[in-house]
Formats: structure tokens, sequence, C-alpha cells
């Protein structure tokens, strides 16, 4: 093993080498080629597509690079994705897995995104001890120790707690919550809502909307009823509006312009707008989103894994022109996870162990830097960047950083923001 190679899997346990190259023998052997079938459930052109689209794009990369290590080991195996398209859909996601563990015999599941695509699939995973390996769940009710969910993202109390933590900092005490009904944007609103009655703050009962919802007027009228309530007995600049969803966002923006007091007041947003390129798209949310400054945050990549993401970055924007962030770049550590924990086992059946996964995870220093996971099986920490749309020199919309909520250099977390 060189050193840059030592640097990229912080030096594997022996045995896990062990594992990878003992299938090969000796070049006279010519052992058969063995090939690791590892699904990916991805929204490819439905809801939240920008993380579906990058996340593929990725694993594309992790397959070659993959299998590239693989074959300088001189190991026999390769592994090969097949990307399926759930469109954000939890029972077309159950119809993707069912094939690909009957038809095509995967041993795990990169994705779904989406913490209601990961409730409707883990039955089916627990019964087939098939792995998930999700890039965006966060709902902390699916932090369940013993199951076949692993997640590379933390749950929803740490982005609550980097979301509670600017709110804090610019004075807010009345926050209105809209949020699409689903287990995610549920957790992301249960969460924000303990992170603020801790803090001394008020949530009101805001608006929940279905997830097949497309007219938002009346979304819009009933949070304007409540911001006129709360305007009566705070100043604007002590409330906020905390809008949780995905793409549809930018229909509920529509909506809001006819109402103009919604404009009075800061909007907060979640890691499923982060860098949504459906509103970045939209000339008139997008104009919305930027009066009412609406950052929206999501795990952010660790400076000490700067040489791993940023290489990895600059070959998916030379492909795309486009950055991938850390959920995207979370799939890329999730196919190393599952070809480095098909290392430690001599034979390869169906399944993918699942003790010795959360093992190879402790030891992987990837992309988005240390993997290790938490008794329920969730990414045990991370860094929140807060992104917001911005009006670039050309006059576009550009997804812009604003503000960093760093875990790391302090145990309650340090809030450090570029603009005021």
């Amino acid at each position: 093993m060189t050193i840059s190679q030592c640097r990229f899997i912080r030096c594997l346990p022996a045995s896990l080498l062990l594992g990878l190259i003992l299938s090969s023998g000796h070049a006279a052997d010519a052992p058969a080629p063995q090939t690791l079938r590892i699904g990916a459930l991805l929204s490819l052109t439905g809801n939240w597509s920008s993380l579906g689209l990058m996340s593929q794009t990725v694993l594309e990369l992790a397959q070659h690079d993959v299998n590239r290590y693989l074959s300088s080991h001189g190991s026999n195996k390769r592994v090969e994705v097949l990307v399926r398209d759930t469109q954000l859909d939890p029972e077309l996601a159950l119809q993707q897995l069912r094939r690909l563990i009957h038809r095509q015999n995967v041993i795990a599941v990169i994705g779904p995104q989406s913490s209601s695509e990961v409730s409707r699939l883990k039955d089916l995973a627990d019964r087939e001890r098939v792995p998930l390996l999700s890039q965006g769940s966060t709902a902390s009710s699916l932090s369940l120790a013993g199951d076949s969910v692993y997640r590379l993202v933390p749950d929803d109390s740490h982005e609550s707690e980097a979301m509670a933590a600017l709110m804090q900092q610019r004075g807010v005490q009345v926050v209105i919550p809209a949020w699409r009904a689903d287990a995610g944007n549920d957790g992301l609103q249960q969460s924000l809502q303990a992170r603020l009655t801790a803090a001394h703050a008020e949530m009101l009962p805001g608006v929940r909307y279905s997830t097949d919802r497309e007219d938002f007027g009346d979304v819009a009228q009933q949070l304007k009823k409540q911001l006129d309530q709360a305007l009566r007995t705070h100043q604007a600049s002590a409330v906020a509006i905390y809008l949780a969803g995905f793409d549809e966002v930018a229909a509920l923006f529509h909506a809001a312009e006819a109402h103009p007091v919604l404009r009075r007041v800061k909007w907060y947003g979640s890691d499923g707008v982060a860098l949504s390129g459906a509103l970045q798209a939209d000339d008139v949310a997008a104009a919305f989103a930027m009066a009412v400054d609406y950052p929206n945050p999501t795990l952010g990549l660790p400076d000490a894994a700067q040489a791993k993401w940023q290489a990895l970055s600059d070959r998916v924007f030379a492909q795309t022109g486009q950055r991938p962030d850390a959920f995207a770049l979370a799939a890329y550590d999730a196919l190393w996870l599952v070809a480095l924990n098909a290392g430690y086992q001599a034979d390869i059946q169906q399944h993918t162990s699942k003790d010795i996964l959360a093992q190879t995870a402790a030891e992987h220093f990837g992309a988005t830097g240390w993997t290790v996971f938490n008794r329920a099986g969730d990414r045990q920490r991370g860094d929140y960047d807060f992104w917001a749309l911005r009006r670039a020199a050309d006059g576009s919309a550009q997804w812009v950083s604003v503000c960093r909520y760093d875990t790391s250099s302090s145990a309650e977390g340090a809030l450090r923001c570029t603009e005021d």
C-alpha cells in the first residue's frame, strides 16, 4: 500500500485488507471474477432530484475508484452500482427495493435519500437483512439500534441545534413553522420546537401541508394570519418563519408573494432545500427567498478532510459544472463502506454483515471525514453549513454559504457567519 492510499482509507486493519485480496490468489490461479451488486435508490425525476442526480454522479465516480483500488490490490472482486429512480415516492421506492433484492441479489442499498422512504423500506430491509445506507434521511424517529438502517448524516436533533443557534444569535423569539408532512420534516419541526422551548422561545402552531399539495394559497394565507398575530406583540426582527420541505417551497413562495407582510420577517429553511436547483431556477421564488434571507442548513464538509472532498468536488464540477454537497459526498463514502465491509467476508453471499459494517465505518476516513456511527447507526456528529440564495454579479441567483455551525471547536458548538 502506498502512503497516499494509506491516507485515503486511514490504513485499514490488516484483517480487512486480507479479506480484500484473499480471493484473488496468485495470477496463475486465475480466480473467477466476483461482482458485488449494490443498489442505489435515488430521486432522479421527482422532488429533491438535485440530491438524487448529484448522488448518481458521485456514485459513478465511486464505482470507478473502488474498482480501481480492488484491481490494484489483486482482488478479483468488483462492485456494480444499480441505480433506480424512486421519484421520492415511498411506495415506488419499496417496489424498487423488492426488485433489487429478489432479482438482482444486491448485498446492500445506498439510499433512499428521504426519511419517509427509509421508514417505508425499513421492515423489508430488516426482514431480508439488506442494509440501507442513506445519505439524506435525518428523522430522529428512525434512530433505532439493531435495525438495517445506517445513515451517513446525523439525525435531526443536530440540525435543529444549529438552526436554534442561528435564530438565538439573531434575537428570534417567535417562530411560525410551515413544513411538509413527512417523517423527515416532521422530525425537523419537532426537534426545533424542543430546542426553542429550551431556549425560552415560542413556536406557534404553523402549517403542516400534505406531500401532494400543489396549490399553496391557503398555506400562505394561514401563515399571514399567524404572522399578523405575532407582530401585534413583537417586533418583526424577533419573529421568523421556518419552512422545511423540498423543491415545492418554490410554489409556496409564489403564493406568499400575494401577502406583502410575509416579506417583513426573515425565513429559515432546512437541508431538503439547501442547494435546490428547482428553487434557484425559479426567478420569482428565488427573488422572494433572497428578499427574506432564507438560510438552509446542511451537513458541512470538515476541514480535516478537505484534501479528499476538494479533489472529488473538482472531478464532479469538471463533469457537471456543479459542486456536490456533503449529502451527495456521503453517498460516495457509503459505497466505499459497503465495498470495504465486503472485504471482511471470505465468501460473499447476498447479504452484507451489519455488525462488521459499523466496525468498518468506525475505521474509515472518507470524503466527509470520519464515518463513525452511534448506537442507532446514525452518523455520530457533524458540522453544518447554512446556504442562502444571493444575487451574483451577472444578476443570476447563486447559492452562497453564509454561516457555519462548528461542533468540533467546542462542546456547545460555535456559530460563524459571513453576513450580519
